[in-house]
């Protein structure tokens, strides 16, 4: 294996990791809202840790004028998420932050279920994204020399 071939695996492995530490701290932050039986909360931090996340991983932020759904559709469409797995995870992000109905445990594990499932594909689609780019194998080309009259 060359220099080059350790560096990139080194380097791969490395971004893998903070991959994982970035995943970690969301869920981390979002089991804390649990702890405190604060499901509408948890939900709500859960689109704060996707909006990070693809931020991070997919060098995507959300614009002023966007919506959390258009967001969502745009992260789901460039990490190769389901559409609906999308639609269910901002259906209950949108209950929990603009409604005044309760969320339930059932709720906020069914809304951590999709995010997962949208974490997994970012998780695959950001791995990708941050692999080291392969160089080209060539032969060299012998070039005849062309004989002139002079």
């Amino acid at each position: 294996m060359s220099h080059r071939g350790i560096f990139g695996f080194f380097k791969k492995r490395q971004q893998v990791k903070s991959l994982n530490q970035m995943f970690t701290s969301v869920m981390a932050d979002v089991r804390i809202f649990e702890q405190r039986q604060d499901y509408k909360g948890a939900v709500i931090a859960s689109f704060g840790g996707l909006a990070n996340i693809a931020n991070g991983l997919l060098d995507m932020s959300r614009a002023l004028y966007q919506t959390g759904r258009e967001f969502g559709f745009s992260v789901a469409y460039k990490a190769n998420i389901s559409t609906e797995v999308m639609d269910e995870y901002l259906t209950s992000f949108e209950i929990a932050r603009y409604t005044d109905t309760e969320i339930t445990y059932d709720d906020y594990q069914e809304a951590i279920q999709r995010l997962d499932i949208c974490f997994r594909g970012i998780r695959e689609q950001g791995v990708e994204l941050v692999e080291p780019a392969r160089q080209p194998t060539k032969k060299p080309v012998k070039r005849k020399k062309i004989k002139t009259r002079g």
